[in-house]
């Protein structure tokens, strides 16, 4: 039987979970210069023993290169199962605000931000979310959910004496949960286009599912407030993919459009994810790359194509070697 929470991807998922399971929040900040970019990630850790499992605040400030990983009790995590409503301690995040209060003797982290004119990620009946009916399929090693595909912020935030003023910025929200993260990813994030309201998603793994393995596509432009979907369920494709160590370029297709992506990026701070629940996996993130999309329909007429700043980046593993053979 479906759990309630399952129809609402951007709450708590884990009720009842004890072991081998991680959940986390990803909230991305840019300032109205976009001259400063920050990601904060809280969520829950349960790893092989019961002394693994903790509470945790990731954050980095891809301006400066600082990064770091606040970690608390479990009982110290509260979450609701029927929205975003997540408390760490003295911090609070939900879809339209983010509350930090955090000294650990080392940084001093705090901040109160307000999130407005928020654009949801729409209903995809019969299906809770972007992963469609893959939303639905049990014994995954990951799950993704998007929530805010783009807002604007009211409000400021302080690392250690550093201030952050936020208001007139944007930002982002989204989410993962499961066992662990794959093995081999993109994943790309991009709202600071010239096209005022435009949004960007874009999300290629491979999923390993009862022994076997799958290329994952996800992807989403917000346009207008028309949102085009591009997805392994909705018959999209990734027909080219190259990669080397400053830039990436995709191509992909689904029946009467083609979404061409380029990335050019250099610095990434290292972050921790998840690996059998626990937050021991090291991986790179730069919310500093560049990204260009184009989006023409099969007449070739281009619906959208612009150039952004201030997007966020990962990419894990040999993503040609792992996912890419010329299948997609």
């Amino acid at each position: 039987m479906l759990r309630r929470s399952i129809w609402h991807p951007e709450a708590f998922q884990g009720r009842g979970r004890r072991w081998r399971y991680f959940e986390g929040w990803y909230y991305k900040l840019i300032d109205s210069e976009r001259g400063t970019a920050v990601a904060v990630i809280p969520g829950i850790a349960l790893g092989e023993k019961p002394d693994d499992a903790h509470a945790f605040i990731q954050f980095i400030n891809a301006t400066t290169g600082e990064v770091r990983y606040f970690r608390f009790g479990p009982g110290e995590f509260q979450a609701s199962e029927k929205d975003l409503d997540v408390r760490i301690g003295s911090n609070h995040f939900t879809r339209n605000l983010m509350h930090l209060e955090i000294d650990d003797g080392e940084d001093a982290l705090s901040a109160d931000l307000r999130f407005k004119d928020i654009v949801r990620f729409p209903e995809l009946r019969p299906f809770p979310g972007i992963m469609g009916p893959f939303s639905l399929v049990p014994w995954m090693e990951c799950y993704h959910g998007v929530v805010n595909i783009t807002h604007s912020i009211d409000g400021s935030m302080d690392f250690s004496g550093h201030s952050m003023d936020f208001t007139g910025g944007e930002g982002y929200i989204e989410k993962d949960w499961g066992t662990s993260f794959p093995d081999a990813w993109i994943w790309m994030q991009a709202n600071h286009f010239e096209r005022q309201g435009s949004s960007f998603m874009f999300s290629l793994a491979r999923i390993p599912w009862l022994g076997r393995q799958f290329p994952g596509l996800i992807s989403l432009l917000l346009v207008d407030g028309k949102v085009h979907l591009f997805a392994t369920y909705n018959l999209a494709r990734v027909r080219s993919i190259e990669l080397d160590a400053t830039s990436m370029r995709a191509l992909v297709t689904k029946p009467g459009y083609t979404l061409e992506v380029e990335a050019s990026y250099e610095e990434a701070g290292v972050l921790l994810a998840p690996k059998n629940g626990m937050m021991t996996r090291q991986m790179k993130e730069s919310i500093t790359a560049e990204a260009k999309v184009r989006l023409a329909d099969s007449s070739k007429r281009v619906i959208f194509e612009g150039s952004s700043m201030c997007a966020g980046l990962e990419i894990s593993g040999d993503i040609i070697k792992d996912i890419f053979r010329g299948r997609m």
